[in-house]
């Protein structure tokens, strides 16, 4: 993600925190959406490094993805562990 940025609730984020599921549903939702979306913006920030050949920025991009595919991964191993099914489809 680029420094200096600040994020504030979407529509998206918003509709999942106040549907009527449950919280576990909810949470797996949120994380899952919120993730997804740092990865889809880290994708974008190594295709520019690459194009610039920027390799700090590049393996800035490379940590950022690799943490964030870790976390979704640790999440849903738990998710399944504690409800019998994915969180979401990887």
């Amino acid at each position: 993600m680029r420094e200096g940025r600040t994020r504030e609730p979407n529509a998206e984020l918003l509709r999942i925190l106040d549907s009527d599921r449950s919280e576990i549903e909810r949470l797996a939702q949120a994380f899952g959406m919120v993730t997804g979306q740092i990865v889809a913006e880290a994708r974008k920030d190594g295709e520019l490094a690459r194009a610039m050949q920027d390799e700090e920025s590049l393996r800035k991009t490379q940590i950022v993805m690799s943490t964030i595919g870790t976390s979704r991964q640790i999440f849903q191993t738990c998710f399944r562990r504690i409800t019998g099914r994915e969180a979401w489809d990887d």
